[in-house]
C-alpha cells in the first residue's frame, strides 16, 4: 500500500516536472521570437510615402529600417513557361547589395524569391512543377529569363478592338515583345525585385507614374510586426 502512494506521487511529480519544461520551451521560443528580426512587403493603399509618414512610422516599436518599393506590372517569360506577375523596385541596400550603374545597364537585374516562379504555366496552360521552379532557381545567373512591358499594348490593343468592331473588321492579336533581363540571386519569398532606378526606368517607358506603393520593413519581435501591420494599414 505504501509503494504504491509512493508510485503515485513519483508520477505526479514527473507529470508537474513535464509540463514545467513545456511552459519553459513556449517561454524561450516566445522570447527568441522577440529577438528575431522578420521583414515584410506592405501595401500602402491609400496612404502616402512622404516625410509626415516616415515620422509617425518611426515611432513604432521595432521598427530598424523602412524600404520604398515601386510596382511595374510585367511578363516573364523561361523557356516555354510565362506568369504575369510584378517587379518591385527597391533599393538594393535594403538586401545588403548596392550595383553600380556600370553592372545595371538597361538589363533588369532581378532578385527572384524562392516562390516567385510558382504561377507560371507553359503554352498548354500547364502549371509549372516544383521540380522544374527548383531547377530554373538553381541556374542562376545561367537562368535565360525574359520579361515583356505588355500594358500599353493591352490598351493600344483595346482601343483597335474597339475601332474595328465599329467597322465590322476583326482585329490582329500583338505579338508580345519580350527583352533579356538577369537574374543575379535567389532570396526568400514571392516576389521579384530590381534596382528602384530600374523600376522607374521602366514606369517612364509605359507611361506610369513611379508612384510608391509599398514599404519594405525590418522590424524586431514578432509581436511589433503585427502592431507595425495594424498601425501602417491605417496610420
Amino acid at each position: 500500500m505504501k509503494r504504491k502512494k509512493i508510485d503515485s506521487f513519483t508520477l505526479f511529480v514527473i507529470l508537474l516536472l513535464a509540463l514545467i519544461l513545456t511552459l519553459l520551451g513556449l517561454l524561450l521560443a516566445g522570447m527568441k521570437e522577440e529577438k528575431r528580426q522578420f521583414t515584410v512587403l506592405l501595401p500602402l493603399g491609400d496612404l502616402t510615402y512622404d516625410e509626415d509618414f516616415l515620422q509617425k512610422a518611426k515611432k513604432i516599436k521595432g521598427i530598424k529600417e523602412i524600404w520604398p518599393v515601386i510596382e511595374v506590372p510585367v511578363v516573364i517569360k523561361i523557356e516555354d513557361y510565362a506568369e504575369t506577375t510584378t517587379f518591385s523596385g527597391i533599393d538594393m541596400n535594403a538586401f545588403g547589395k548596392n550595383p553600380t550603374q556600370n553592372e545595371l545597364g538597361k538589363m533588369p537585374l532581378l532578385l527572384l524569391g524562392n516562390g516567385s516562379l510558382r504561377d507560371m504555366k507553359d503554352y498548354n496552360n500547364h502549371a509549372i512543377s516544383k521540380k522544374q521552379q527548383k531547377k530554373f532557381l538553381e541556374m542562376g545567373e545561367n537562368l535565360n529569363i525574359f520579361y515583356s512591358l505588355d500594358e500599353k499594348e493591352k490598351e493600344t490593343s483595346k482601343a483597335t478592338d474597339d475601332l474595328t468592331t465599329l467597322s465590322g473588321n476583326s482585329a490582329r492579336e500583338p505579338q508580345t515583345s519580350y527583352m533579356p533581363c538577369k537574374a543575379a540571386v535567389v532570396i526568400e519569398g514571392n516576389e521579384i525585385y530590381i534596382p528602384i532606378s530600374q523600376a522607374q526606368d521602366l514606369c517612364r517607358e509605359i507611361g506610369e507614374l513611379s508612384e510608391i506603393s509599398k514599404v519594405y520593413l525590418k522590424i524586431n519581435g514578432k509581436n511589433n510586426l503585427e502592431n507595425a501591420k495594424k498601425i501602417l494599414s491605417g496610420i
